[in-house]
C-alpha cells in the first residue's frame, strides 16, 4: 500500500491535505482526487476552473488535475477552443501565483525593515513566517554566540 497526499493549488495559497489516503494502487488515487476535485468545484465551475489538484505518492509529486480538464460546464465546446480556455486557466494560476509571491516578498521586506528598525512586524500570516529564512539575529544574540557567530 502507499500513502497518498493531495495539495489544491489555488493560485493564492496552497492547501495541503497532511493526512492524505492509503491505497493499493495509483489508479485509485487517481480516480479518487478526481473525485475530489469534481467536489470541490461542483456549483462554482466558473471561479474554481483555474484550481489544480496535485497528487502525491509518498511525498513525490504523481499527478496533477487541472480543474479546466475535468470540467463538466465545459463539455460542449469543441476541442480546439476547451483548449485555450485549459491554457488560459493555467495562466490565470500562475498570474496569481506570482501576486501572491510578490505580496509575500513585500510582508517579508516589510518585516526586515521593521527589524532592522527595531520596530514590531507582522511575522506569521496565514500560518506561514512572513521571514522565510528566519529573522536575523539580534544584537543581544550576536554577542551572546560571541565573535565569529
Amino acid at each position: 500500500m502507499q500513502r497518498y497526499t493531495f495539495q489544491l493549488q489555488d493560485g493564492k495559497c496552497p492547501v495541503n491535505d497532511g493526512s492524505g489516503v492509503w491505497m493499493d494502487e495509483r489508479a485509485q488515487a487517481l480516480d479518487h482526487a478526481e473525485g475530489v476535485a469534481r467536489e470541490l468545484m461542483r456549483g462554482q465551475e466558473p471561479q474554481t476552473r483555474a484550481w489544480r489538484l496535485d497528487v502525491y505518492e509518498n511525498g513525490g509529486l504523481l499527478y496533477q488535475i487541472p480543474f479546466a480538464s475535468i470540467d463538466p460546464t465545459l463539455d460542449h465546446l469543441a476541442p480546439p477552443v476547451r483548449a485555450t480556455v485549459e491554457a488560459t486557466c493555467k495562466t490565470i494560476r500562475s498570474a496569481r501565483e506570482t501576486v501572491s509571491a510578490v505580496h509575500a516578498t513585500l510582508r517579508e521586506s516589510r518585516a526586515l525593515v521593521a527589524i532592522s528598525r527595531g520596530k514590531p512586524y507582522l511575522a506569521v500570516q496565514g500560518g506561514e513566517p512572513t521571514i522565510r529564512s528566519g529573522p536575523p539575529p539580534t544584537q543581544h544574540e550576536k554577542r551572546r554566540k560571541g565573535p565569529g557567530a
